[in-house]
Protein backbone atom coordinates (compact mmCIF):
# COMPACT_ATOMS: atom_id res chain seq x y z
CA UNK A 1 0.00 0.00 0.00
CA UNK A 2 1.16 3.19 -0.80
CA UNK A 3 0.26 6.59 1.51
CA UNK A 4 -2.34 9.05 0.41
CA UNK A 5 -0.06 11.87 1.76
CA UNK A 6 3.69 11.19 0.01
CA UNK A 7 2.48 8.08 -2.27
CA UNK A 8 5.66 6.37 -0.04
CA UNK A 9 5.73 2.77 0.15
CA UNK A 10 3.75 1.66 3.36
CA UNK A 11 5.02 -1.15 6.09
CA UNK A 12 2.31 -3.09 7.66
CA UNK A 13 2.65 -4.55 11.28
CA UNK A 14 -0.08 -6.27 13.73
CA UNK A 15 0.17 -4.14 16.55
CA UNK A 16 -2.18 -2.32 19.25
CA UNK A 17 -3.82 0.84 17.12
CA UNK A 18 -5.14 3.51 19.69
CA UNK A 19 -8.47 4.00 18.42
CA UNK A 20 -9.17 7.83 18.98
CA UNK A 21 -11.95 8.11 15.96
CA UNK A 22 -14.74 6.87 18.50
CA UNK A 23 -14.39 9.78 20.99
CA UNK A 24 -12.55 7.76 23.52
CA UNK A 25 -9.11 7.65 24.83
CA UNK A 26 -8.87 4.31 26.03
CA UNK A 27 -9.94 1.94 23.11
CA UNK A 28 -7.13 -0.39 21.44
CA UNK A 29 -7.61 -2.57 18.66
CA UNK A 30 -5.26 -5.51 17.76
CA UNK A 31 -5.26 -4.52 13.55
CA UNK A 32 -2.40 -4.49 10.50
CA UNK A 33 -1.51 -0.82 10.44
CA UNK A 34 -0.03 0.65 7.83
CA UNK A 35 2.89 3.30 8.52
CA UNK A 36 4.56 5.86 6.39
CA UNK A 37 8.17 5.96 6.93
CA UNK A 38 8.20 8.85 5.17
CA UNK A 39 5.46 11.53 6.65
CA UNK A 40 4.44 9.48 9.79
CA UNK A 41 0.78 8.74 8.01
CA UNK A 42 -0.83 5.67 9.95
CA UNK A 43 -3.75 4.06 8.84
CA UNK A 44 -5.61 1.78 10.60
CA UNK A 45 -7.11 -1.57 8.71
CA UNK A 46 -10.48 -2.28 10.53
CA UNK A 47 -12.22 -4.85 9.19
CA UNK A 48 -15.82 -4.86 10.25
CA UNK A 49 -16.00 -1.25 10.95
CA UNK A 50 -20.00 -1.62 11.44
CA UNK A 51 -19.50 -4.34 14.38
CA UNK A 52 -16.62 -2.01 16.13
CA UNK A 53 -18.61 0.20 17.87
CA UNK A 54 -20.91 -2.51 19.20
CA UNK A 55 -17.86 -3.97 20.87
CA UNK A 56 -16.67 -1.08 22.20
CA UNK A 57 -20.32 -0.42 23.51
CA UNK A 58 -20.58 -4.14 25.31
CA UNK A 59 -16.70 -3.11 26.87
CA UNK A 60 -18.14 -0.07 28.16
CA UNK A 61 -21.41 -1.82 29.48
CA UNK A 62 -19.56 -4.65 31.01
CA UNK A 63 -16.79 -1.97 32.79
CA UNK A 64 -16.98 -2.30 36.37
CA UNK A 65 -16.68 1.22 37.45
CA UNK A 66 -18.63 4.16 37.10
CA UNK A 67 -18.82 5.68 33.28
CA UNK A 68 -17.11 8.84 32.36
CA UNK A 69 -18.65 11.54 30.46
CA UNK A 70 -17.06 10.54 27.32
CA UNK A 71 -18.25 7.18 27.57
CA UNK A 72 -21.77 8.25 28.35
CA UNK A 73 -21.73 10.16 25.40
CA UNK A 74 -20.22 7.17 23.42
CA UNK A 75 -23.18 4.97 25.07
CA UNK A 76 -25.79 7.64 23.92
CA UNK A 77 -24.99 8.32 20.26
CA UNK A 78 -25.08 4.16 20.02
CA UNK A 79 -28.09 4.32 21.04
CA UNK A 80 -29.27 6.88 18.69
CA UNK A 81 -30.76 9.44 21.23
CA UNK A 82 -30.11 13.48 21.19
CA UNK A 83 -29.26 14.40 25.24
CA UNK A 84 -32.81 15.56 25.68
CA UNK A 85 -33.92 12.15 24.88
CA UNK A 86 -32.10 10.39 26.80
CA UNK A 87 -32.78 13.29 29.99
CA UNK A 88 -36.56 12.43 28.94
CA UNK A 89 -36.18 8.28 29.73
CA UNK A 90 -33.48 8.63 32.60
CA UNK A 91 -36.09 11.26 34.08
CA UNK A 92 -33.43 14.33 34.70
CA UNK A 93 -32.91 17.71 32.85
CA UNK A 94 -30.71 17.69 29.53
CA UNK A 95 -27.98 19.96 31.53
CA UNK A 96 -27.39 17.13 34.00
CA UNK A 97 -26.77 15.20 30.76
CA UNK A 98 -24.55 17.58 29.17
CA UNK A 99 -22.54 17.83 32.79
CA UNK A 100 -22.24 14.18 32.69
CA UNK A 101 -20.79 13.82 29.52
CA UNK A 102 -18.49 17.29 30.02
CA UNK A 103 -16.96 15.75 32.80
CA UNK A 104 -18.19 18.56 35.28
CA UNK A 105 -20.47 16.03 37.17
CA UNK A 106 -20.17 12.41 37.93
CA UNK A 107 -23.13 10.25 36.92
CA UNK A 108 -24.86 8.45 39.98
CA UNK A 109 -24.33 4.69 40.69
CA UNK A 110 -28.04 4.54 39.61
CA UNK A 111 -28.21 6.82 36.59
CA UNK A 112 -25.04 4.62 35.45
CA UNK A 113 -27.08 1.42 36.03
CA UNK A 114 -29.83 2.87 34.04
CA UNK A 115 -28.41 4.27 30.96
CA UNK A 116 -26.22 0.70 31.17
CA UNK A 117 -29.51 -1.01 30.87
CA UNK A 118 -31.81 1.47 28.66
CA UNK A 119 -28.20 0.84 25.93
CA UNK A 120 -28.80 -2.88 26.22
CA UNK A 121 -32.62 -2.92 25.68
CA UNK A 122 -32.32 -0.33 22.87
CA UNK A 123 -29.55 -1.94 20.85
CA UNK A 124 -31.46 -5.58 21.46
CA UNK A 125 -34.43 -4.09 19.60
CA UNK A 126 -31.72 -3.54 16.82
CA UNK A 127 -30.48 -6.58 17.18
CA UNK A 128 -31.22 -10.41 18.23
CA UNK A 129 -28.08 -10.93 20.46
CA UNK A 130 -28.22 -10.79 24.17
CA UNK A 131 -26.17 -9.24 26.14
CA UNK A 132 -26.13 -11.91 29.18
CA UNK A 133 -22.93 -11.69 30.77
CA UNK A 134 -23.52 -8.07 30.73
CA UNK A 135 -26.36 -8.31 33.10
CA UNK A 136 -24.32 -10.25 35.83
CA UNK A 137 -21.53 -8.15 36.05
CA UNK A 138 -23.33 -4.67 36.04
CA UNK A 139 -24.21 -5.49 39.61
CA UNK A 140 -21.29 -4.93 41.27
CA UNK A 141 -20.06 -1.49 39.48
CA UNK A 142 -17.92 0.11 41.75
CA UNK A 143 -19.26 3.60 42.85
CA UNK A 144 -16.00 5.10 41.29
CA UNK A 145 -15.22 6.61 38.19
CA UNK A 146 -11.96 4.78 36.71
CA UNK A 147 -10.80 4.77 32.95
CA UNK A 148 -10.24 1.08 31.96
CA UNK A 149 -8.09 0.49 28.66
CA UNK A 150 -10.30 -1.52 26.54
CA UNK A 151 -8.73 -4.59 24.14
CA UNK A 152 -10.71 -5.74 21.25
CA UNK A 153 -8.56 -8.60 19.62
CA UNK A 154 -8.60 -8.49 15.59
CA UNK A 155 -10.25 -12.13 16.12
CA UNK A 156 -13.11 -10.30 18.17
CA UNK A 157 -13.05 -7.39 15.00
CA UNK A 158 -13.98 -10.32 12.69
CA UNK A 159 -16.71 -11.79 15.27
CA UNK A 160 -20.39 -10.67 14.56
CA UNK A 161 -22.02 -8.50 17.25
CA UNK A 162 -25.04 -8.13 16.19
CA UNK A 163 -27.06 -7.93 12.95
CA UNK A 164 -28.16 -4.09 12.12
CA UNK A 165 -30.98 -3.66 9.54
Amino acid sequence: MNCFNCNNKMSKKTEAYHYTESGLDNVYLETPVFRCTKCKEVIADIPVMGELHMHIAAGLIKKDSLLTGKEIRFLRKQMNLKANELADILGVTKQTVSRWENGKTEVSPYNDKLIRMICIQLLQERCDKVFKEVLKGIKNIIPVVKKRRIDITQAQMKEEVCHLP
